[in-house]
């Protein structure tokens, strides 16, 4: 087999539910290059070993599994798996995602070899609600002038990861970049987005390719305050070593302070218990506010209704209106 041009990497654990759905979205893509499937399975506990070996039986020579022999988490599965491919392209996504365009990764690819300037190509994608069923239409997201799309990016992510394909040398360096940070942060695919765009160009093919699968008590959902008050402050933090790493302009930050705000007062509004509005409380984040916040951001996101709820969490009234209803 010819070294391929493209390497579809998936990781996987305890997806025996959406494995099947995920391996038959990359299997059903029309492509006249030279492809393969990496797989990366972190010994799970329920069926979703069994189903990886079962395709790779079917397909011997498209389907590459690396199966840990023990949990080594997100992490270090995930830089396992992209460590991997020789290939000039990557697309990655996870097990509980799938794809519905066939042409998707041709349209991508086809990209890719014309610009040569261009290291990421993206597509829009769909949410699906697994708690309700519902499918839900995102509007485009992209930005109008390359100025923008970093300032865009921190403001609010408009790359789903499991809708691109990668140059892989952009992917790998940005990886060299922070590597430390993917093995002891919580947040991946933020940082490895973020530093993309700064390191390269981007394209953004308007068609719906991707269905992005909302699964409560995933690591981007949390269920939990503890959980809950790891990701978003990991979601903040991301950003702001990435604008201190690259010397970039702070007052970027400041849709992602008032953001961050404003999710730990809503939750702490509507905490169980008062300990824990108390501990979503304590992680405000002031100190950046003050230091890195626009006045004029601020004013924007930091409404009377934000405010009230603050006070009302404080005096203990939140929790009590939970409790009584």
């Amino acid at each position: 087999m010819k070294t391929p041009l493209l390497s579809v990497c998936l990781i996987t654990y305890n997806h025996e539910n959406y494995i099947r759905q995920a391996i038959e979205g990359v299997l059903m893509q029309k492509v006249d290059f030279e492809w393969e499937l990496i797989i990366a399975e972190d010994c799970s506990t329920d069926t979703t070993r069994a189903i990886v070996l079962e395709y790779k039986e079917k397909h011997p020579r498209f389907i590459k599994l690396i199966l840990q022999e023990k949990n080594v988490g997100p992490a270090k599965n995930f830089l396992d798996l992209i460590a991997t491919p020789k290939s000039k392209y990557i697309a990655y996504f996870e097990g509980d995602d799938y794809w519905i365009d066939p042409l998707k990764l041709q349209k991508q690819v086809d990209i890719l070899e014309a610009n040569k300037n261009i290291g990421l190509v993206y597509t829009n994608v769909q949410h699906f609600d697994q708690t309700t069923g519902d499918f839900i239409e995102i509007a485009p997201r992209f930005a109008k002038e390359p100025l923008e799309v970093i300032p865009l990016m921190l403001k609010s992510k408009f790359i789903d990861l499991s809708a691109s394909v990668f140059r892989t040398e952009v992917l790998f360096n940005v990886i060299d970049v922070i590597r430390v940070e993917l093995e002891t942060k919580v947040i991946g695919d933020t940082r490895i987005l973020l530093e993309s765009v700064y390191r390269s160009e981007i394209y953004f093919l308007n068609e719906v390719t991707t269905v992005y699968r909302i699964v409560e008590g995933s690591a981007s959902h949390p269920k939990g305050v503890d959980k809950y008050i790891l990701a978003i402050n990991d979601s903040y933090l991301c950003r702001k070593e990435f604008v201190n790493r690259n010397n970039l302009n702070t007052k970027w930050l400041s849709h992602t302070i008032c953001n961050t705000n404003r999710g730990l007062i809503n939750q702490a509004f509507v905490a169980k218990k008062y300990s824990d509005t108390i501990k979503l409380l304590k992680n405000i984040l002031i100190l950046d506010t003050f230091k890195y916040c626009s006045f004029t951001v601020f004013v924007e996101k930091i409404k009377l209704n934000i405010w009230i709820k603050l006070i009302l969490s404080i005096l203990g009234i939140g929790f009590l209106r939970q409790k009584f209803k």
